[in-house]
């Protein structure tokens, strides 16, 4: 079902206007959610409506992820790195610094597993 709802919001998201967008993007704080498959909801929602979003926009889908990058669950950690990896194409040279920034410092993370996630997403 997470799917099925992820790809509707998705396509709801390419119909909209950018008024409504923002409106729609703005009510998105669910990646914070203690409820897993609300993160993971949101976290395929703003995948997709990635492609439609403008650079402030962005930007903010960025910041999340990579706040996303610090989180305490390890797969939540996976997911926002994966997602990163997806929407990266989109990145401006100042976004993508950041990412790389936010991948270094996690070399530094007392959990080994969030070490090695970020070595292997830095090549």
């Amino acid at each position: 079902n997470r799917k099925w709802y992820a790809k509707s919001i998705g396509y709801l998201s390419m119909k909209l206007n950018k008024k409504h967008l923002d409106d729609v993007f703005g009510c998105l704080n669910g990646l914070k959610d203690e409820n897993e498959c609300i993160r993971a909801l949101c976290e395929q929602s703003l995948e997709t409506m990635s492609t439609k979003l403008n650079d402030q926009q962005l930007d903010t889908v960025f910041s999340a992820f990579i706040h996303g990058l610090k989180d305490k669950d390890y797969l939540f950690c996976v997911s926002c790195a994966k997602s990163l990896g997806i929407i990266a194409t989109k990145a401006s040279e100042k976004q993508l610094e950041k990412v790389v920034n936010a991948l270094m410092s996690g070399l530094k993370d007392k959990d080994r597993n969030i070490c090695y996630l970020c070595a292997e997403l830095l090549g």
